[in-house]
């Protein structure tokens, strides 16, 4: 196996499961679920490969490592928020 397999194997495995962890997050619901898994999805690619032709990295690294950060902000700022009314 390749590394470009290896590579194509990351990022097909980081699309399916860190939109849909990031939005079980922040969703009431399946369907919402659904709907943020979708935008994040969508939104990171885009972002990702917009930001590796500009800043001339490899963007499906760069796809796994901003998903990976929107999933770390949500977590946190949700634990953050629960923290705050819990005083």
């Amino acid at each position: 196996m390749s590394s470009q397999h290896l590579v194509g194997v990351l990022l097909v495995s980081a699309l399916m499961t860190l939109p849909v962890a990031s939005s079980i997050q922040i969703a009431k619901g399946f369907k919402q679920t659904i709907i943020y898994a979708i935008i994040f999805g969508e939104t990171f690619v885009i972002l990702g490969l917009i930001s590796g032709y500009y800043l001339e990295i490899p963007p499906d690294g760069t796809i796994v490592v901003l998903l990976i950060l929107i999933l770390l902000t949500i977590t946190f700022v949700k634990n953050g928020w629960h923290r705050l009314k819990k005083t």
